[in-house]
């Protein structure tokens, strides 16, 4: 297959002076070769349209690479196929680069692209490999795998200022001008949800404080494209169940680090007829019909579609958006609990493991890391993690 290269622009962070912490950061030439993907499968979201059986929808797939959220290039898009090849390569010179992020969208005709799968690599843990050069299969979250080779010819510095909503200033080479006025949507990823800005079309109410969305131009809400679920934005970083469309993990490295927050109670949805307009509880649209609209758990009394009734999370009878407050009051995140419980479970698995050479091997949330150096989380976060097990008493 021919191997079409492009050189992209030059992209230089300027940080602002935030914090003394500092983290280590790569300065040198990225080349990325993005050869293939297998087994993409589209979302809930992308079949929201499509007529008759979902396992024969093809997508017209195109891959993004994004460096710490700065966009460097797309692939071109393949039609119709859920195996495409690409063999196209990138190369651009990094200055304090952190990760990598591969995105494949799907080309829909109108409207904005459908987010199909992606995955995150660090090139902290890349550059832990000796030869400085990857070249294998990387799982995509939630289907679907690439294959990608990637040399970084440079070397790491410590950056200070970690504040991942700190200031950043970039300036590009000037190079050829291309989809100038192509759409760039961000996708935040939030324990395990794929939230992406959506334009709704008719009144939509909020999955996480069931207040009503406002706004009639632009995009008024979050909505996961994975489980569908939809949240205002100021709400988006408080999910703390974990999308129901993610892949399944290992149950034993789940309970590691994670014990007191594990959310799993299962709802007992049956059909209900609905005397007035109901909403449904989980996408926030209404519940169409005169009868038999929807699924009512008898126990929490949550409304959803019959649609809807998989991608629900577990949380029978928690009041997600009371841990959410208390959380918020404790200047905590739910994102900042997975990332300290995803550092124990490496301490743990590093304990156990017996010493070999090291190796590059693939973590849960599709970085790179060497086994045989686990990651120590700070006394700071276990004790903070302790705390906040005893305030929300779920144990």
């Amino acid at each position: 297959a021919l191997t079409h290269t492009r050189r992209l622009p030059s992209i230089l962070f300027t940080h602002t002076p935030h914090q003394p912490a500092a983290m280590p950061v790569f300065n040198g030439l990225l080349k990325v070769r993005v050869v293939e993907a297998v087994d993409l499968k589209p979302t809930p979201w992308a079949l929201r349209h499509a007529v008759g059986k979902s396992g024969s929808f093809l997508l017209d797939p195109y891959l993004a690479l994004n460096l710490d959220q700065i966009r460097l290039g797309q692939t071109a898009t393949r039609t119709k196929t859920n195996n495409p090849a690409w063999h196209q390569e990138f190369c651009t010179e990094v200055r304090e680069g952190r990760s990598l992020e591969l995105s494949v969208f799907h080309d829909a005709p109108i409207g904005y692209d459908d987010f199909v799968a992606n995955c995150t690599i660090q090139l902290e843990d890349l550059l832990q490999n000796g030869t400085r050069h990857f070249e294998d299969w990387i799982d995509l979250e939630p289907e679907g795998k690439v294959y990608v080779v990637i040399d970084l010819s440079g070397s790491t510095t410590e950056a200070s200022g970690t504040n991942e909503n700190e200031e950043r200033v970039f300036r590009e080479r000037i190079g050829p001008r291309r989809r100038q006025g192509a759409v760039r949507r961000r996708v935040h990823q939030v324990n395990g949800h794929k939230f992406m800005a959506t334009y709704l079309r008719q009144p939509t109410y909020c999955s996480h404080c069931r207040d009503f969305i406002w706004g009639v131009l632009g995009k008024q809400g979050y909505q996961c494209q994975m489980c569908t679920c939809v949240v205002h934005k100021r709400c988006h970083m408080l999910i703390i169940t974990k999308c129901a469309g993610m892949k399944k993990q290992d149950e034993t490295a789940e309970e590691v680090g994670s014990k007191g927050f594990s959310v799993n109670i299962p709802h007992k949805f049956s059909i209900h007829s609905y005397k007035v307009p109901t909403f449904c509880d989980h996408c926030g649209s209404l519940l169409w019909g005169l009868m038999r609209q929807g699924l009512q758990c008898k126990v929490c009394k949550m409304n959803v579609h019959r649609r809807c009734e998989t991608n629900v999370a577990p949380n029978c009878g928690v009041d997600a958006r009371g841990i959410a407050k208390v959380l918020a009051d404790m200047g905590v995140t739910p994102e900042k609990i997975s990332s300290t419980a995803q550092r124990r479970r490496k301490l743990t698995s590093g304990q156990d493991a017996p010493q070999s050479p090291p190796e590059l091997s693939q973590t849960e949330d599709n970085s790179f890391s060497q086994p045989a150096v686990p990651t120590s989380p700070s006394e700071q976060d276990l004790a903070e993690l302790t705390r906040l097990q005893e305030s929300l008493s779920l144990d």
